[in-house]
């Protein structure tokens, strides 16, 4: 009991004292080795370690380096090559979750459209959480797109951190053992690297880095649905509608940009892959807390190595981003009152620093960038420049250099007491219906 309790002070004095242990947690090597004891008694000479003896931080190098060895090591990948879709003897073995919100429905057409085109099987070995959040009519509007792709889903009408992770976690515990597991959020689209069959037969993680894309004109502009196959050309993608490539997210929002784009059901020691957060793994039923928050790790997973894929195109900055972000600053907020807990607080920190950069204009009638966060982007060089002939195939940007307010919505007209109004049923617009591609 004493030697446990050892231990856990040894690793939280470790923990504590990273800056002073790093070089001794630099070497890859067992804390035993003969690099090891190099380093402590040339720390142990210097003026900042004269006052620990010499097995203090011996023993705080075998608990930095235990620390350091339940995260697997990483591979980048330089290869451009980016598979265009997977083989059937993989594919079979994929399987795909997402957690979505109802009033994001065109965009739930354009992301199932993408990844079944990527191979995977949405009907048989895919599943969807629905957020019922905008009411009736978004929600029908969903479920059409969910109906057409014959996916199975599931609605709720709560929405958190902690409700996505354990309806993820519930899936991937549900697939087999030689199963992988694609979880992007609605508005990320990943892409896999040609080398992803070999990373599968090696039973590696899969990772990459968001790369955020923006409208030509810097607005937050309303995502035009996807026509039916027969009319399809290149403006109707959405790459083609939000040109631009930024690192806003990992740039000027300093966040997390890692997200594991393919996982595996368990690690080589058999033991089963949960989820952390949307960032980060874990392996087994220890419960370990993360060092930093926006460090991306895998913890406790053995004979696994995770190798850094191509970017991911985060399509996150559309008309529906204000209200979406409005309802997450809201729902933080309560979390932030009643639990008081720091990283409830720092989510209401960071939806309202996203929220603060984009105002109204009310010339386009849309919320458009700041002109402190176009500057920024600008200057500090952001987001990647557009080849000239793209640039050519664009209007130019309108600004509005004295923005206001966002005008509130107007209130909803009483109905008659003399007679009472019977909506017209509202047929599905075209557009309204996914490809049947």
């Amino acid at each position: 009991m004493e030697d446990s309790l050892r231990k856990v002070r040894v690793a939280l004095l470790c923990r504590a004292h990273s800056v002073l242990l790093l070089p001794l947690c630099a070497s890859p090597s067992p804390p035993d080795s003969r690099t090891h004891r190099r380093a402590a008694s040339r720390a142990a000479q210097s003026s900042h370690a004269t006052r620990k003896p010499m097995k203090h931080c011996l023993l705080l190098a075998a608990a930095a380096h235990a620390y350091n060895a339940s995260t697997p090591p990483t591979k980048i990948i330089k290869s451009n090559c980016t598979l265009q879709r997977f083989p059937p003897i993989y594919a079979n073995r994929v399987h795909f979750f997402s957690f979505v919100a109802a009033d994001l429905y065109h965009l739930l057409g354009h992301a199932l459209r993408y990844y079944r085109h990527l191979g995977l099987d949405l009907k048989n070995q895919g599943q969807v959480w629905v957020h019922n959040a905008s009411g009736p009519v978004a929600l029908e509007k969903t479920l059409v797109y969910l109906r057409r792709y014959e996916i199975q889903y599931k609605v709720s009408n709560e929405w958190s951190s902690q409700t996505k992770r354990e309806a993820a976690n519930q899936f991937l515990l549900s697939l087999p053992n030689d199963a992988w597991l694609v979880y992007p959020d609605l508005d990320e689209f990943f892409a896999f690297p040609c080398e992803v069959l070999n990373i599968m037969d090696q039973g590696g993680l899969l990772s990459g880095q968001m790369v955020d894309r923006v409208a030509y004109d810097w607005h937050l502009n309303s995502l035009r649905p996807l026509p039916r196959a027969a009319k399809m050309n290149n403006r109707s993608s959405i790459d083609y509608q939000f040109p631009r490539s930024c690192r806003l997210t990992g740039g000027l929002l300093d966040t997390n940009v890692n997200k594991y784009t393919l996982v595996p059901a368990v690690d080589a020691a058999g033991k089963r892959l949960r989820y952390i957060n949307a960032h980060s793994v874990a392996c087994g039923t220890q419960r370990r807390s993360l060092r930093h928050v926006h460090a991306q790790r895998a913890n406790d997973c053995h004979g696994v190595t995770i190798f850094r894929g191509p970017a991911v195109a985060h399509y996150g900055f559309t008309k529906i981003t204000i209200p979406v972000l409005e309802r997450k600053l809201a729902t933080y907020k309560a979390l932030a009152r009643t639990s008081g807990e720091l990283r409830h607080r720092d989510a209401v920190e960071h939806y309202r620093k996203l929220r603060d950069s984009f105002e109204y204009c009310p010339l386009t009638k849309s919320f458009q960038f700041t002109r402190k966060a176009r500057r920024l982007l600008q200057r500090r060089r952001y987001c990647d420049p557009l080849p000239p002939d793209v640039e050519r195939d664009y209007a130019p940007s309108q600004f509005c250099f004295e923005p206001t307010k966002a005008p509130r919505p107007r209130p909803t007209p009483r109905p008659s007491l003399y007679r009472k109004a019977t909506p017209r049923p509202r047929a599905l617009v075209e557009d309204d219906d996914p490809p049947d591609d």
